[in-house]
């Protein structure tokens, strides 16, 4: 009894003396507010630790708010370059398209009298160029042997044989493919064959050169119109090397075709009555 008596007394004591320096602490000239400084030092210092904490945490979650910001806007900007650089690709390949339409209707108009049908290659040899290849169009479509293929560049080659909803395309530049052509600046009647060696590089030979005839690099070979089955004035290539052999007779010049034969997608066959069977002109075209 007398330990809680005493414990109580303690208590009250202690709460006294706790009031009084608070009231005395309260008014700055007090002789007494030296004890409050006491206690409010290092509370101070406490506050000033965590006020600084504080301060670092959030400039810590300001920075990653900003590094995410800065995520979602280059990712917002890619996303725009991506776009731009689709709708650029768009507008080539239309541009493109554009000017080969504009170029077919040119030719169509040159070659008044016959129809032409696109078509679509849908199947090609192995290899990089355009040797032999399969075209989305067939009989039914009005399609038959021999009839001239073309694109708004010039000639690509003929038709070697033709099915139902299909037909195989022989290129100019194969091997044993041949067309009567002229030189346009002169008129001088040429043939332009396919050759096993030069096929392999996208190019064909001219044969039969005048000797009198000045061939120099860049003259423009076109169809001649002989031999029934190519109309006469299509663009065939352009002259890329002439060479010399042991004689004058074994002159010959390497042809850079005017279509790109390692990249087609699209031709335009000409659909005109042609021979079945070679005739006396039929020499050249084969």
């Amino acid at each position: 009894m007398k330990y809680f008596k005493s414990r109580a007394l303690i208590v009250l004591i202690v709460s006294l003396v706790l009031i009084v320096t608070i009231g005395l602490t309260i008014n700055p000239l007090s002789s007494v507010n030296w004890f409050g400084n006491l206690i409010s030092v290092p509370f101070t210092s406490i506050e000033k630790v965590f006020t600084y904490a504080g301060q670092e945490i959030e400039a810590g979650v300001g920075l990653f708010n900003n590094v995410e910001v800065l995520r979602a806007e280059n990712k917002a900007l890619k996303e725009e370059i991506d776009k731009l650089n689709n709708e650029r690709t768009e507008y080539v390949r239309l541009k493109t398209e554009n000017d080969d339409l504009k170029n077919v209707l040119k030719l169509k108009d040159q070659l008044d009298g016959i129809d032409m049908t696109g078509a679509n290659v849908i199947a090609k040899d192995s290899g990089n160029l355009f040797n032999i290849f399969l075209v989305d169009k067939g009989v039914t479509n009005g399609i038959s042997y021999n009839m001239p293929v073309v694109t708004s560049k010039g000639l690509v080659g003929k038709v070697s044989s033709s099915q139902p909803f299909s037909s195989k395309i022989t290129s100019i530049i194969e091997d044993g493919s041949a067309a009567s052509a002229i030189v346009a600046k002169s008129g001088d009647l040429v043939v332009v064959k396919g050759d096993l060696k030069l096929g392999k590089e996208g190019l064909c030979k001219l044969l039969y050169i005048p000797n009198d005839l000045d061939l120099t690099q860049g003259d423009v070979i076109e169809t001649s119109g002989l031999g029934g089955i190519y109309p006469k004035g299509i663009i065939i290539g352009t002259v890329k090397e002439v060479r010399t052999g042991e004689s004058d007779l074994d002159r010959y010049a390497i042809i850079q075709p005017a279509v790109d034969l390692r990249r087609l997608s699209q031709v335009v066959i000409l659909k005109k009555n042609m021979p079945a069977i070679s005739s006396e002109m039929e020499i050249t075209d084969k």
